[in-house]
Formats: structure tokens, C-alpha cells, sequence
């Protein structure tokens, strides 16, 4: 069973600013714009592009990303308001069911598609590929997803936003503002 953290997580809100970490290899790309047809595809919450509202969380994905040049974070405006008029999809808890999504996106054997625009929730253990194939390699059930559950439901700290529709980038409902060096929020990384 999950934590007792992990269960009581709320994510009810995400914040008008948020992160995305990358490395240096990547900042000519993003500042011209997000391309979501070459985001990764068998994530959490589908293809797209994933944002968190925690700037330490970003600053370690982005270490973890970085093999050459710098870890980077960007940082993203998001017009709530305007973002509020598309078809969007929150998990407010990590529950069962939030890990039936995560599953049926990341699954080889029970992928499935959604149409949302966005959405936001907790993060599933990234180390889950192995996982997935061994679930992959049986039959689909309650237990099944419920054992899934029991091994992805770790990080009571940590969310994110994924982002499906193009539009959003390409209208500036979401849009870069700024970029820091990994763990540094006062450094402007400048290429």
C-alpha cells in the first residue's frame, strides 16, 4: 500500500508558473518553440510535454537528463484562464485509478489513447519499464492494476502538468518566460 504521504497528496491546483527541466542541448529548440510531435511517447499522462509547479523537482529531472552541455530549467507562464476553456484532466489524488492511466499510456500491450488537452497529477516511479513489461505479459485485472498501484505511488512530493495541444503553445496560453541553471532560480542561463 502506498504511504500515508502519498495518499493524503492533494493536486487540486497547478501555478501560473511552472518548470520544465532539459539540458543545454535543447534550449535553442524550446525557446523557439514546443514541438509536442517530438515529446517521448509512453509517459505518465501520454505523449506530451510536462511541466511541474516544483523547481527542484525540474532542476533533477534535468541532472537526470544531462549527459552533455548544462541541466537547464525553463520556466513557463500559463494563462489560467485561458487554459480553463480547454479540456483538461486532474487527478486530484494518486488513486487506482491514476495508476490505471498511468499504465494504459506507458503499456505496450494495453495502450490506450485520451483526447485531453492537459493533465495534471501526481508522478508515477520513473524506473517502471521493466514493470510494465511484466504486466504486459499478463492477463489485465483488478489485482493487477492494484499491484501496479502498489509500486508506482512513491513521490508525495512531486507532480506535473503534461500538455497535449499544440494550440496551447502556438497561442501562448503557455509560453516561455525564463531559463536557470538547474538548482540555481537566480541564475539566467543566457546562451
Amino acid at each position: 500500500m502506498p504511504t500515508a504521504k502519498v495518499l493524503s497528496k492533494s493536486f487540486t491546483q497547478f501555478n501560473k508558473i511552472m518548470y520544465h527541466g532539459t539540458n543545454s542541448a535543447h534550449y535553442k529548440s524550446l525557446i523557439s518553440g514546443v514541438d509536442l510531435s517530438s515529446c517521448k511517447k509512453r509517459t505518465d499522462f501520454g505523449q506530451g510535454f510536462y511541466l511541474t509547479t516544483n523547481f527542484n523537482q525540474a532542476s533533477k529531472h534535468a541532472e537526470n537528463r544531462t549527459f552533455k552541455g548544462k541541466p537547464l530549467v525553463f520556466e513557463f507562464d500559463l494563462n489560467l484562464s485561458e487554459l480553463k476553456k480547454f479540456q483538461g484532466k486532474i487527478f486530484p489524488r494518486m488513486t487506482r485509478d491514476w495508476a490505471e492511466f498511468v499504465y494504459r499510456n506507458r503499456s505496450f500491450q494495453n495502450f490506450s489513447t485520451h483526447t485531453y488537452d492537459f493533465v495534471f497529477g501526481g508522478v508515477a516511479d520513473g524506473q517502471i519499464e521493466d514493470l510494465i513489461d511484466q504486466i504486459d505479459a499478463l492477463p489485465l485485472s483488478g489485482a493487477i492494476i492494484d499491484y501496479f498501484y502498489e509500486k508506482i505511488a512513491n513521490y508525495a512530493t512531486y507532480d506535473q502538468l503534461s500538455v497535449h495541444n499544440q494550440l496551447l503553445f502556438d497561442k501562448e496560453i503557455i509560453r516561455v518566460t525564463n531559463v536557470f541553471e538547474a538548482h540555481n532560480k537566480g541564475k539566467e542561463y543566457l546562451e
